[in-house]
């Protein structure tokens, strides 16, 4: 927006150079980027953002330098010529058959003027905003232009055929030639105004050349109107055309300034250019835009800013920005908007004004900021430990969608069984295909794994909520685990008992047979998982039908197991203790067994004579041709140590003697393998 400073200092009395004036308007949000001496004028340039169209005139730019200046704001004062006798109906009419293209179209008829240069006054003012004077009659609609941000056409009237305006769409490949003879072809979503046979004038845009004013131009049909936004930006991107007034429309006008703008070019014109205005205006909608009330309240604004600003100050700052005041009290004061304020609808609109045009410099900041420590819940502390275990064993965290497929919902009923309830159903889905909420975690990874079905052993993992409806009124949101895995059911297991140990769960972990069929698994091999003897999931490997349902290439296993319990089990509180002042020592030692003894049973039975152990680690089994038949050799390390001395040989090895009786006591028929 190119700025005059002659021109802001005609409408506000001020004393700021150039300089200090950019510097003032910049401080406030208009950015003011070049300053060009232009005469004896200075032509700023400013940036001006989408949500303050106002400013792409001089007269919103005055509203703001009165409000920071608390200077009063001198606009001129708008009369209009006296009209002749001749009514403005009984000689053109408006007809608008889009209304949502143009809401507000007004015309008003000038007669006997005389079309010629505009005096030096208007040309320089002109040419200090970057425009060529062209005649009086378009040197005066683009004078208001900047003035009002009110883009105004004048259309020479004796050429528009019935001297009438229609307001309509244009017709598909209708032909359009502007004044700057730029000549384009139309199509129907374009607003055009037109006479009774062609299109004058691409709506917001650009004017006809055919009915344009000129030198012979005697009567004129001067245009004021309100375009939509959306509609003229796409007609002058579509076209390749744009104006000073499409820049305008684009960004949205003030909607009660049209006829306003239009008395003012009236009152220019029969000054400049002579000629008697037809009596009367046609206004196609005069109550499209009426002022509105805001309201702020004097300690909503101290509580915002951090500061509190006099109540004196701010009526001074809103009546120079054109908000009056029309009640205040010592709680709050209650400002009529004007129409061209588009972006002032509330509260903080107005506490923001208040913000600009004191100064932000002005409003004193806090340097500490303040920190508040947010204790995690068990829960969350348990999910990213989880998260990290198993992203660490190769898994792959997926999150899938809540709802399922209706083919899915009967799938798996031994995991819905298992989790004592039904699948929710939606009346409104959002996709029709998935009405239901999940109980169960597994037909979504087995979908993740259909669309990763070119890789190989893939694994994935998901932590989330399900839903169970267990009555009419009652409905579950069990938050569950799932687990897939190519590689076999081994593998889920391995990967939930390293879990378990991560998150210091107590009680010993076991992987109960069913021994009869589960819908969705494959054989009769299902497993209940248990924990200290309450079951919290199952595990197995997926049925065929349930490869044929998600289209998979691979066999695939699954665990499912409820995370509430692991979580609310859990040690999540860190407990840490000094470093080991003396070394510690191992003893391995390889025991033989009974085939049916789980290394479980084994490293219990060590754990019930804990005296000076550390930990214990499974090294290794092995069956062969030293081993009996129906046996097993169990091999594994016991870590030793005496916080208060070192360990000599000899006691360890009476150590590792007392445990070696223990475990032989234990276990019938073992031995220590030599």
């Amino acid at each position: 927006m190119n700025l005059s400073y002659n021109w802001l200092k005609e409408l506000v009395p001020f004393e700021l150079s150039p300089e200090e004036l950019a510097k003032e308007l910049t401080r406030v949000g208009c950015c003011v980027e070049e300053i060009e001496q232009i005469g004896d004028d200075w032509q700023l340039v400013a940036e001006v953002t989408t949500n303050r169209p106002d400013w792409l005139c001089h007269w919103g730019i005055a509203h703001e330098i009165a409000a920071f200046t608390s200077l009063k704001l001198k606009l001129p004062e708008i009369t209009l010529p006296k009209s002749g006798d001749e009514k403005i109906t009984d000689i053109t009419s408006v007809i608008n058959e889009v209304e949502d293209l143009c809401p507000r179209y007004t015309a008003r008829v000038i007669k006997g003027v005389k079309v010629g240069p505009s005096p030096d006054w208007l040309q320089n003012r002109l040419r200090s905003v970057g425009l060529k004077p062209r005649n009086n009659i378009v040197d005066i609609t683009n004078l208001v232009l900047f003035e009002t941000n009110q883009p105004l056409h004048a259309f020479d009237f004796d050429l528009l055929k019935e001297n009438r305006i229609i307001i309509r769409h244009a017709k598909d490949k209708e032909k359009f030639t502007s004044v700057f003879d730029e000549e384009r072809e139309l199509n129907a979503s374009m607003c055009v105004i037109a006479d009774a046979e062609k299109a004058v004038a691409l709506a917001g845009v650009k004017g006809g050349k055919e009915c344009g004013v000129s030198d012979n131009s005697v009567n004129i049909l001067l245009e004021s109107a309100y375009f939509a936004q959306t509609s003229t930006r796409k007609s002058s991107q579509a076209t390749l055309l744009n104006s000073d007034s499409s820049y305008r429309f684009e960004r949205g006008i003030d909607p009660g300034g049209v006829a306003n703008s239009s008395a003012r070019a009236v009152q220019l014109i029969c000054e400049l250019a002579g000629g008697t205005l037809v009596d009367g205006i046609i206004d196609t909608n005069p109550e499209l835009a009426t002022p509105w009330e805001v309201a702020m309240r004097f300690t909503r604004c101290t509580k915002i800013l951090g500061t509190r600003v006099e109540p004196r100050v701010i009526e001074k700052i809103f009546i120079g920005l054109g908000l009056n005041s029309i009640e205040k009290n010592p709680s709050k004061i209650i400002v009529q908007v004007p129409t061209f304020r588009q972006d002032i609808t509330r509260e903080a609109d107005l506490i923001e004004e208040v913000a600009r045009c004191y100064g932000y410099e002005n409003i004193p900041t806090k340097i500490e900021m303040p920190q508040k420590m947010v204790h995690l819940k068990p829960d969350t502390i348990a999910k990213r430990k989880a998260i990290d275990v198993l992203t660490a064993l190769g898994y792959n965290e997926t999150m899938t969608d809540t709802f399922v497929e209706k083919k899915w919902v009967k799938e798996f009923d031994s995991i819905a069984e298992y989790f004592s309830g039904e699948y929710v159903k939606i009346n409104n889905p959002v996709r029709e295909d998935r009405p239901f909420m999940r109980v169960t975690l597994v037909p979504s990874l087995l979908e993740v794994r259909r669309i990763n079905r070119g890789s190989k052993q893939e694994r994935f993992f998901e932590i989330n909520r399900t839903y169970i409806q267990k009555n009419k009124d009652e409905i579950l949101e069990p938050t569950n685990l799932c687990l897939i895995d190519d590689r076999g059911i081994e593998f889920v297991k391995g990967a939930f008992e390293t879990l378990l140990k991560k998150l210091r769960i107590p009680g010993i972990c076991t992987f109960t047979p069913i021994n009869e069929e589960r819908k969705g698994f494959a054989d009769t091999t299902v497993t209940e998982i248990r924990i200290e003897e309450k079951v919290i999931g199952l595990c197995g490997n997926i049925s065929a039908k349930a490869i044929n349902t998600h289209d998979l290439l691979e066999k695939t296993s699954v665990l499912e197991v409820n995370f509430d319990e692991l979580a609310n089990r859990g040690e999540v509180e860190f407990k840490f203790k000094a470093l080991p002042k003396f070394p510690g020592i191992v003893r391995d030692i390889s025991l033989v067994v009974n085939e049916n003894t789980k290394w479980s049973e084994i490293e219990s039975t060590i754990m019930e004579k804990p005296e000076f152990i550390e930990k214990v680690e499974f090294a290794s089994c092995y069956r062969g041709k030293q081993i009996p038949n129906g046996m097993k050799s169990m091999a594994f390390s016991i870590y030793y140590r005496n916080p208060e001395k070192s360990f000599r040989d000899e006691e360890a090895n009476s150590l590792r003697d007392i445990m070696v009786s223990h475990l032989t006591g234990k276990f019938e028929g073992s031995t220590i393998r030599k």
